[in-house]
């Protein structure tokens, strides 16, 4: 019986040694992060964050690596992956207006890539772009996306004032945003 004790002792020990073990150096956790989520296990890559973030300045080192691996992705095309990593990014860093800014452009370049909106996807380019919204000097560029997110709602009313807002402030910056201008733009134009 005593034995059955001491082996349950060193196995719980050994267990929660496991949980208090630090997930490892920033520049290997945040590449675990985001092999986490892309294959839909949040729950690890939470794991993996708190871990990290526990230690002295984990936190701040986890968020340059964070977000150079969500803007990597995003430079290759791949926005989904990237809006996936930034949305987790977002919910550990709210005052980081960088990532709220980067999100919005992942989720809009994903509607982008998209034919017919997905009504999961609008409403998490909506949820994004209100939060980026109350931000004291929120991008030009964002009346754009909410003109992209009035049509996929049905309501070219206000996607005509939120494009006509977006208009009256964009300088023509950046100037890869002139396609999907055009495209709006003509979309208005012919659904009165």
């Amino acid at each position: 019986m005593q034995r059955r004790h001491l082996w349950l002792g060193i196995l719980l020990g050994a267990l929660t040694g496991c949980v208090t073990t630090p997930a490892g150096p920033p520049e290997e956790v945040a590449p675990r992060i985001a092999a986490a989520l892309d294959s839909g296990n949040a729950g690890e890559a939470e794991d993996l964050f708190d871990a990290s973030a526990a230690q002295q300045g984990g936190s701040d080192q986890l968020y340059p690596l964070l977000y150079e691996e969500a803007n990597t992705r995003y430079k290759k095309g791949e926005s989904e992956s990237s809006a996936r990593l930034l949305k987790f990014m977002a919910e550990r860093y709210p005052r980081a207006l960088a990532v709220r800014e980067a999100l919005v452009c992942s989720l809009f370049l994903e509607r982008a890539g998209k034919d017919a909106p997905d009504a999961e996807l609008v409403k998490s380019i909506e949820a994004a772009a209100k939060e980026l919204r109350k931000s004291a000097a929120p991008p030009a560029w964002l009346g754009l996306v909410e003109a992209q997110v009035a049509i996929d709602r049905g309501e070219p009313s206000a996607a005509r004032d939120a494009f006509a807002s977006f208009r009256r402030s964009w300088d023509g910056r950046p100037p890869e945003l002139a396609i999907y201008v055009d495209d709006i733009d003509r979309y208005l134009s012919s659904h009165p």
